[in-house]
Formats: structure tokens, C-alpha cells, sequence
């Protein structure tokens, strides 16, 4: 009887620590709310030799992509093209706002 009470117990100890571990990792900690992400096309800003990758939404901000040297060379052919970038983290730089992607997924201008 002893023996049987302590197997439940352990069973539900695993079950209750299988439930958090599964509530904790999911989405590495952000709910659907705290998702960044911007939409918009692709755009060059400034003047050569200075000029900078980045996304112009559709109420006109413009954030300067931060990302890999292979993305941004897949990105600066893809100009005009439109996308929706996930980024970690969003800073002020040199007067622009700049987001560093995590990834970028493309749609076309009639999925606004």
C-alpha cells in the first residue's frame, strides 16, 4: 500500500515537472505579445560609401537591419521586395533606429 502511494506521488512529482518544463521553454519565454517584428520592403538609406540596409514600413519608418554577412548580401538583391523581420533587439544608432534580425520571412505586397 506504502509502496503504491509512493508511486503516485513520484508520478505526479514528473508529470508537474514535465507540465512546467514544457510552459517554460515554449517560445523561449515570450508570449505571442512579446514577438518583434516589423513588416515592410527592403530599402537602401544613405549616400555611398555610407549607405545601409534596412525595412521602410507602411506608416514610414525606416529601421536599419543589422544581421549577417550572408543575409544582408541575399537582403541587398532582394530591394523592393517585402518581408517580415523578427529581431531581438532594438537600438539607436548614429541617429537611426536599428534592429538585429533573427529572421526574415518573405510575402508579397498583396498579403498587406
Amino acid at each position: 500500500m506504502i509502496r503504491k502511494k509512493i508511486t503516485l506521488f513520484v508520478l505526479a512529482v514528473i508529470i508537474i515537472a514535465a507540465a512546467s518544463f514544457s510552459g517554460c521553454s515554449c517560445n523561449c519565454g515570450k508570449s505571442g505579445s512579446e514577438l518583434n517584428y516589423v513588416k515592410g520592403y527592403i530599402t537602401v538609406v544613405g549616400n555611398e560609401p555610407f549607405t545601409k540596409l534596412a525595412i521602410k514600413t507602411n506608416d514610414d519608418k525606416i529601421y536599419v537591419l543589422q544581421c549577417s554577412k550572408e543575409l544582408k548580401d541575399q537582403l541587398w538583391k532582394q530591394q523592393g521586395s517585402f518581408y517580415y523581420i523578427l529581431y531581438g533587439d532594438l537600438r539607436k544608432e548614429e541617429g537611426d533606429t536599428a534592429i538585429v534580425v533573427e529572421k526574415v520571412i518573405p510575402f508579397t505586397k498583396d498579403d498587406k
